[in-house]
C-alpha cells in the first residue's frame, strides 16, 4: 500500500523532490512510516530513479541549502516505448544481450570465463 501511495503521486508530474513527494504521498508527522525504506525497495525494484540532485529555490530566485534528491520513473526519463520494448524480450533474447554487454566490456575474457562469472553453464 506505502509503495503505491508514492507511484501514484507519479500520475500527475514526472519527477518529484524527495520531501515533496514524501509530504504528498501522506508520510512523515502523524502519517505513514518508513519513507526511506518504501522509496529504497521501489529503486531496487526497478520502479524509481533518483534523476538528479537539485537545491531549493527562494523567493528570489537563487538556489539555497543542500542538494535534494529528485525522483521520477523510467519511463519518464528513458520514454515509454524504450522501457516496455525491455519488458517485450523473450527470455533468449535478454540473454544474448546481457551477453553481448559483458563481452563488449571485457573482450579479452574467454567465453567459459564469462560463463563462470554469470553463472551459466554451456
Amino acid at each position: 500500500m506505502r509503495q503505491k501511495r508514492i507511484m501514484d503521486c507519479f500520475a500527475g508530474q514526472d519527477e518529484w523532490f524527495s520531501f515533496a513527494l514524501k509530504q504528498r504521498a501522506g508520510f512523515g508527522k502523524g502519517g505513514e512510516k518508513n519513507f526511506e525504506g518504501t522509496v529504497i525497495d521501489l529503486q531496487m525494484g526497478g520502479y524509481l530513479l533518483i534523476r538528479d540532485f537539485r537545491q531549493r529555490i527562494n523567493k528570489r530566485g537563487i538556489p539555497y541549502g543542500w542538494p535534494i534528491s529528485v525522483y521520477t520513473t523510467p519511463e519518464a526519463l528513458l520514454g515509454y516505448d524504450h522501457v516496455s520494448s525491455a519488458y517485450a524480450a523473450a527470455p533468449k533474447m535478454s540473454k544474448a544481450l546481457i551477453y553481448q554487454q559483458i563481452r563488449k566490456n571485457f573482450p579479452e575474457a574467454a567465453q567459459k570465463e564469462l560463463y563462470a562469472v554469470l553463472g551459466w553453464s554451456r
